[in-house]
């Protein structure tokens, strides 16, 4: 008797949760593409590349002369693709989009999950022996992680 009420309640518990998650999960407003923000969009995974918006920014990184070199493939993973990623050991940014949206160097650094800002880049934490300046074709900017990708711009993130 006392077993077969443990099951009983177990069984009632068990629905009310699946009821509530369901419920829960079917309910959440899902945000359309054009709803996301930028961060949003390059960390959604997809396979379907249907473009509609398609640049290619140049980034190169160098800490006291050194080029870091972005790995290969960064934002593609086991059968799907990040919005911003690379093909290649080149320095060129894939954005590759279902919606045009203003992409930051800091949305590509997220898909990367590596830290960039005006304190910081990879590993490297800035101080007074050693500064994070970036040029964006060939022009100081200090908007660090809020740089918005453009076609064919060369970005250059340099600690010296």
């Amino acid at each position: 008797m006392k077993k077969s009420l443990l099951i009983i309640l177990a069984v009632i518990l068990f629905g009310f949760g699946l009821y509530f998650w369901q419920k829960n999960d079917t309910n959440a407003p899902k945000k359309t593409i054009e709803e996301m923000t930028s961060r949003e969009v390059a960390l959604a995974c997809t396979t379907d590349m249907a473009t509609e918006f398609h640049i290619h920014p140049e980034l190169r990184i160098f800490i006291k002369g050194e080029e870091v070199l972005i790995p290969f493939d960064t934002g593609i993973k086991n059968g799907c693709m990040n919005a911003i990623h690379t093909h290649s050991d080149r320095p060129i940014l894939h954005v590759e989009a279902p919606v045009q949206k203003d992409f930051t160097l800091g949305d590509f650094f997220a898909v990367w999950d590596k830290p960039f800002n005006s304190m910081q880049i990879l590993d490297f934490v800035a101080t007074e022996e050693g500064q994070i300046r970036v040029t964006v074709n060939g022009q100081t900017s200090d908007s660090y992680e809020n740089i918005i990708l453009r076609d064919r711009d060369k970005i250059v993130i340099e600690v010296k």
